[in-house]
């Protein structure tokens, strides 16, 4: 995997226009997994590696598509905060705070409709008043949530980054301020107090990372999210943890987690997970509001199209109509190729 440790705070555009003296707040949001791709692709071209990311560079610079469309010379598994130990997941949004603790969504049938309603399950004792829980799970966790034991006594919900609000102006050529360019900002500062420092780890295939590490050397620096600000990069040892396979028998509930955001329309992504577990059906969605996809593009030089993901933390359930063998992992939706789509399969318990 490659360890990327900021040198400082870090801002991630939102998708809604930002302009000192027009809008006087600008917010981060959380680096989405092309955000990541970008900037390893910088890094890449500034030492000229342009083979690996499929540019020809002449009079000017054009991409060279495979199969119509373009990509670099490698790709992404997946983009995670990482604590030193264990990258950190997204909480699964079928866990939910109640006025008796944190609980466990589990469906019922009322009055024999097809489609179930949900309560929450906790210790035991069932309530239908609950409330998202918002944050980040350790990889124990959620390796027991998807085997359909989650340690909910147990939970440790972890933030892996502060907010932190600065102030700007703007100058003019006398070096004075220009009226009304006073703004705040709201950056993410990576949590460096605790006894875990978070950093951020981007995970790929080993014939990938080996490609480029011999380009990139073992470390050095890159230029990250908002006002290009700097990170120092690292190629270390290790592996995403993935979810063991599992046998489900026909009647049961499969959970389908997306570790990374997905890139696509919902009726797309849910007929695909279909296609690949088998003979399910769909049960309920578990979301939040989705993300947008943009950006720039250096070498077209205008914005990329718009796309719109399901955010990680997302959980799908389906009803097994006969039993078969669970795989662990997936790969769904568009732009997988850049650490979207990465989506975990397990059960409810």
């Amino acid at each position: 995997m490659i360890e990327i440790r900021p040198h400082d705070v870090l801002f991630f555009r939102e998708s809604r226009d930002f302009t000192a003296g027009q809008a006087h707040v600008g917010r981060s949001v959380e680096p989405l997994p092309h955000t990541l791709a970008g900037a390893i692709m910088g890094a890449l071209f500034a030492r000229r590696a342009y083979d690996l990311l499929n540019l020809e560079v002449g009079n000017g610079v054009k991409k060279k598509p495979s199969n119509g469309e373009w990509r670099p010379g490698f790709s992404i598994e997946g983009v995670f905060f990482h604590d030193g130990s264990s990258p950190l997941f997204k909480m699964p949004m079928d866990i939910v705070e109640t006025e008796l603790g944190i609980g466990e969504l589990k469906p019922y049938w009322p009055l024999k409709k097809e489609e179930p309603a949900v309560h929450a399950s906790v210790q035991g004792k069932r309530t239908l008043r609950f409330s998202p829980l918002e944050g980040f799970v350790g990889k124990e966790f959620l390796m027991g949530y998807l085997r359909g034991e989650p340690a909910l006594e147990d939970l440790d919900l972890l933030r892996p980054y502060l907010k932190e609000e600065r102030v700007g102006i703007a100058l003019n050529g006398l070096k004075t301020t220009v009226v009304g360019m006073f703004y705040r900002t709201e950056f993410l500062r990576l949590d460096e107090k605790s006894d875990k420092r978070v950093r951020i780890a981007v995970y790929l295939s080993e014939s990938d990372e080996e490609k480029l590490k011999a380009v990139l050397g073992g470390e050095g620096v890159l230029k990250l999210g908002g006002e290009s600000r700097f990170a120092r990069f690292e190629f270390k040892d290790g592996e995403l943890p993935i979810p063991e396979a599992l046998e489900v028998p026909a009647g049961g509930t499969v959970r389908v987690y997306l570790a990374t955001p997905v890139v696509g329309k919902f009726e797309d992504i849910k007929t695909t997970l279909i296609k690949k577990l088998g003979n399910v059906e769909f049960l309920k969605l578990f979301t939040g509001r989705r993300l947008k996809v943009t950006g720039w593009d250096m070498v077209e030089r205008k914005p990329k199209p718009l796309k719109y993901a399901l955010p990680a933390g997302t959980v799908f359930w389906f009803r097994v109509k006969e039993s078969l063998s669970l795989p662990g992992k997936m790969s769904v939706g568009e732009m997988t190729w850049a650490g979207y789509g990465l989506a975990f399969t397990g059960v409810l318990g």
